[in-house]
C-alpha cells in the first residue's frame, strides 16, 4: 500500500508541477506564453505570446492556440490554420489572404483591418468579433458564426453559404 501511495503522489506531482502544458490544461504557468518558449507549429501552445508583424505565410499551423496573442500586423497568408484558436486574440491588421480556416475560431477577436480576402471560412466561429474595416472579399464561407460580430454588418465582399450573420439571420441556405 505504502508503495502504490507513492506512485500516486508521484504522479500527482508530475501533473501538478510539470505535466500540465498539454492543450487541455488551465493551470497558472500555462496560461500566458511569451515569445521565447513558444515554437509556432502545428498544435503548438502560444497562449497570450506577441507575434506582432511576424511572418507565419504558408506555414501549416493546424490547431495553433493563439487565444489572447498579440497578432497585429502578422502575416498568414497561405496558411492552414485549421482548427487554429484566436479566441480574444487581437489580430487587427493581419493578413490572412488565402488561408485555410476550416473550423477557425475568431470569437471575440480584434479583427479590426484584417485583409481576409480569398480565404476559406469552413465551418469557422468569428461570434463577437471586432470586423471594423476587415476586408473580406472572394472569401467562402460556409457554416460559418458571425453571430455578434461588429464593425461589417452586411459581411461585405464575403460568398455566403448556411452562415449566420453578425445579426443572427442565416444566409445562403442553398449553396
Amino acid at each position: 500500500m505504502r508503495t502504490v501511495n507513492k506512485f500516486l503522489a508521484a504522479g500527482v506531482c508530475l501533473i501538478v508541477w510539470g505535466g500540465c502544458a498539454g492543450r487541455g490544461s488551465t493551470s497558472p504557468a500555462d496560461t500566458i506564453a511569451s515569445t521565447t518558449n513558444c515554437e509556432v507549429t502545428a498544435d503548438a501552445s502560444c497562449q497570450g505570446a506577441n507575434f506582432e508583424a511576424s511572418d507565419f505565410s504558408g506555414k501549416d499551423l493546424r490547431g495553433i492556440d493563439f487565444r489572447q496573442a498579440k497578432l497585429e500586423g502578422a502575416n498568414f497568408s497561405q496558411a492552414n490554420l485549421t482548427q487554429a484558436n484566436f479566441f480574444g486574440a487581437d489580430v487587427s491588421g493581419a493578413i490572412f489572404e488565402g488561408a485555410i480556416l476550416v473550423r477557425t475560431t475568431f470569437n471575440g477577436a480584434n479583427m479590426a483591418g484584417a485583409n481576409v480576402q480569398n480565404a476559406r471560412l469552413s465551418g469557422a466561429s468569428l461570434k463577437n468579433a471586432n470586423l471594423l474595416d476587415a476586408r473580406f472579399d472572394g472569401t467562402f464561407a460556409t457554416d460559418a458564426n458571425f453571430s455578434g460580430a461588429t464593425g461589417n454588418d452586411e459581411l461585405t465582399g464575403v460568398f455566403l453559404c448556411k452562415t449566420t450573420k453578425p445579426n443572427g439571420e442565416m444566409s445562403g441556405g442553398s449553396c
